[in-house]
């Protein structure tokens, strides 16, 4: 009976970090969408990199495709 409790409790234990971890994460991800500013000045940055001859026209328009619909025109 006792190895059925510390296994138990072991387990609520791994469920418990797991839910924090997941917390954690998640919080961290949705702070950094929130600010439009930050995807403007980062696709600037991608804009610059093929203008330099760094990315492709195809790979600006790739980045582009997934940054644009989170960037409020």
């Amino acid at each position: 009976m006792q190895s059925f409790l510390t296994s138990a409790l072991l387990l609520a234990l791994f469920v418990g970090a797991g839910i924090v971890a997941i917390v954690i994460i998640r919080s961290r991800y949705h702070g950094r969408g929130a600010d439009g500013g930050d995807w403007e000045s980062a696709l600037a940055e991608y804009k610059n990199l093929r203008d330099k001859g760094v990315l492709s026209d195809e790979e600006y328009r790739k980045i582009r495709s997934l940054v644009e619909p989170r960037v409020d025109r």
